[in-house]
Parts: structure tokens; sequence; C-alpha cells
């Protein structure tokens, strides 16, 4: 088998699994210490990064947490069983086998209405948040990654709330227990 002397950025994108635009900023950095014979850009001003340079794209740390954070306020007082139902449509409409909605009910201090928070793993952001939208009609939310998870877990549990997870079990049957 013939192995190709250089890659393009497409080519190194599949190989380690990161974004094209991750890439483009890695070579930007070996731009000044490399020479013309191993990075250069072709007649079609594409990048050709010579096999050698290529171990120098492999990701530094690898991420163990496919969770994220998401915080949601229906912006109408719901109660925790209206809150469950939105939540078993939501999951049922993502319609996504990986989907892991794990969330904790809690009441606001300030005004005693329910509000979540959640970790999720999904493969699709913008239409979990579009299928919330849709079941609680008006909502006001924040998403930011999970660096800690257990902190998390232990963050949304402080009021000795359970955590309750929607996901799918092997023979297709949706799951949902409590912790």
């Amino acid at each position: 088998m013939q192995q190709n002397e250089y890659l393009t950025v497409k080519e190194i994108s599949l190989k380690y699994n990161i974004s094209a635009r991750n890439v483009r900023r890695i070579i930007s950095k070996l731009t000044d210490e490399c020479s013309e014979a191993t990075l250069y850009k072709n007649r079609n001003h594409e990048w050709q990064v010579h096999h050698l340079l290529v171990p120098k794209f492999k990701p530094q740390r690898i991420r163990k947490n496919k969770y994220y954070a998401l915080s949601v306020d229906p912006c109408a007082n719901y109660t925790k069983s209206d809150i469950a139902v939105v939540m078993r449509f939501v999951y049922e409409q993502m319609n996504d086998d990986s989907l892991e909605l794990n969330y904790v009910i809690e009441q606001k201090k300030s005004n005693n209405q329910n509000h979540l928070h959640c970790f999720v793993k999904c493969s699709n952001k913008k239409k979990l948040l579009d299928f919330f939208k849709l079941g609680f009609s008006r909502i006001s939310y924040h998403e930011s990654m999970i660096f800690n998870l257990e902190g998390w877990k232990e963050y949304i549990t402080k009021d000795g709330n359970q955590i309750t997870t929607l996901k799918n079990e092997e023979n297709g049957k949706i799951n949902n227990y409590r912790r």
C-alpha cells in the first residue's frame, strides 16, 4: 500500500477526528518553524503537510466527558409532573439513540417556580433546544461545558433532589429511572 507523502487539511482532520479549523490553527503555528519542503500551499491554495509533521496534529488532551450542562427556566409556573411530561416529550421527539437526558427539578428561591438543571449527552444541541422551546413554549436557558461531572451532580442535588435519567436501553426501550 502506498502512503501519501503529503496530506491535506481534510485528511488530517479525519485522521485525528478534529476540526479543519483546528488543523489550520496548528498549521499557522508551524509555518514559522517548518521549511517550505514540509509545509506549503499547492497551486489550488490547499495546505500540503508532510507526513513527518502529522504527529504534531494529534490532540494533546482526549475529552472523556461527553456531557454538557444545561439549566432551563420555563417562563411559567409548571408543576413537577408537568415538567416530567414535557421532558418525556422532548426525549421522544429527539429520536436519537445516543441521547441521555439527566435532570433535576428544583424550586427557585426567589419566586418558588420550578426550573431544571440537566447534564445532557446528545449529538444535536440546537434540535434539543428547539424541542425544549416547543414543549415549554417560552424558556430561558444557559448551557456550558462540564469540567467536573461529579461536582455538577453534587451541585444539582444539593437540596436532596434525585436525578431523573431518560435514555435508551439496548432493546430500544426508553428507560426512566432515578438515582
